[in-house]
């Protein structure tokens, strides 16, 4: 339990206080395996705000509060990473020389152009979504962005010679995290959208391993910021191939 509510407060913004262990850093690592299951409380709310705002708002307009209502979760915690991460590769002609950008908290003007691609990418595909499966897939778009981070953690080495907090969950998920956290993300996927979740997560996995190669070559790791660009990117395509699979509303 003292695990998973690691997990929610490191993913979302819900006040959680918890006592500070002697081994905290390790159980920050272990409970990326519950990062799913977070995904899946954000998944609710997700749900939630599009069923409920749908009853008296054109579909438009939800798919933009649904996009926000993802943001306020976690409070713009991973598209945070995403500009860094974004600012950091296009900036810097060394390693070191993007790690260092990736640390200024001020967004450089490619960072803002990604987080608003993001956005709109986003939008547009809940848009679009095929009405018989548009709920589904609203309540997996976190499941599926949560869980991304962790074989990213699992494959990706730590790009700074510092420690932060990327470095507990590089350290610290093991093939066994990896190995629980993709059997539940498979497990709740194919209970709302069937067997195709087999070969979306498959393709999800696959591009995540391409991407954390991509990082070592880059920044030779990988980051928490990089963890957050990795979430928000899962996202978008996880979007895109629920309306490839599925089909989107005929225009």
């Amino acid at each position: 339990m003292r695990e998973f509510l690691l997990a929610f407060q490191f993913l979302t913004i819900i006040p959680i206080t918890l006592r500070s262990g002697s081994k905290e850093t390790e159980e920050i690592g272990r409970s990326s395996v519950y990062f799913p299951l977070v995904g899946v409380c954000q998944g609710l709310i997700l749900v939630l705000t599009a069923f409920v705002l749908s009853r008296v708002l054109p579909w438009e307009l939800v798919s933009i509060l649904v996009v926000s209502a993802g943001i306020l979760t976690n409070g713009g915690f991973h598209l945070d990473g995403l500009a860094d991460t974004v600012d950091g590769l296009a900036g810097g002609a060394t390693n070191e020389e993007r790690l260092e950008i990736m640390k200024d908290p001020r967004i450089g003007v490619i960072g803002v152009v990604a987080v608003a691609t993001d956005l709109l990418l986003k939008y547009a595909a809940l848009n679009n979504l095929a009405g018989s499966v548009k709920y589904e897939v609203i309540f997996l778009l976190p499941v599926a962005g949560r869980w991304s981070m962790v074989p990213m953690a699992y494959w990706g080495d730590y790009a700074r010679e510092s420690g932060g907090l990327g470095k507990a969950f590089t350290d610290n998920a093991g093939g066994l995290h990896l190995l629980i956290a993709t059997v539940i993300t498979l497990l709740i996927s194919f209970v709302f959208i069937g067997f195709k979740a087999a070969v979306i997560i498959s393709i999800l996995l696959f591009t995540t391993y391409l991407g954390t190669i991509f990082f070592r070559s880059r920044l030779g790791g990988v980051t928490g910021d990089v963890l957050g660009f990795q979430s928000e990117a899962t996202e978008v395509l996880f979007l895109i191939l629920a309306i490839a699979f599925f089909g989107g509303i005929k225009q």
